[in-house]
């Protein structure tokens, strides 16, 4: 593995997104093609019935399946990195959490030079995946 194929740990504010702070999620793994992201659940993230919103699901989901998506981190960490979009994604929920730490793992499964096609799976702090789907993705040409 080079030296750009390591993990690297990436803190919230490294991104440049006001979203990604008020989230509260790390990306614990970002490499090309790969990416491990975790979120803490809070109190702020339940639905009416008690559960986890499915909202936060698809964020983080989203989320992880882009920096999967679009390659590893930008070769400037100040850079803000506007190297693609989501097309589509699609989530199956398959099951909830109230408490304890998410980890959603996005892994790039194919494509082409501007569009990426990722699976990405949600599970609580006990291993129970809570979600799982398919993302595509717009990949942009050169660094932006």
């Amino acid at each position: 593995m080079s030296e750009l194929d390591q993990p690297v740990t990436v803190r919230p504010s490294d991104r440049h997104s006001a979203f990604h702070r008020l989230i509260g999620w790390e990306v614990v793994e970002w490499t090309d093609g790969r990416a491990v992201m975790t979120c803490p659940v809070r109190e702020e993230f339940m639905n009416r019935g008690g559960g986890l919103h499915g909202g936060l699901v698809a964020t983080l989901m989203d989320s992880a399946g882009g920096y999967a998506a679009l390659g590893g981190p930008p070769k400037d960490p100040e850079a803000v990195d506007g190297r693609g979009v989501t097309l589509s994604l699609t989530v199956n929920y398959l099951g909830t959490a109230r408490d304890g730490v998410l980890t959603v793992t996005a892994t790039r499964t194919g494509g082409g030079r501007s569009v990426a096609f990722v699976s990405i799976r949600v599970e609580d702090d006990k291993g129970t995946v809570i979600a799982d789907g398919v993302g595509t993705f717009r990949r942009f040409s050169g660094e932006r």
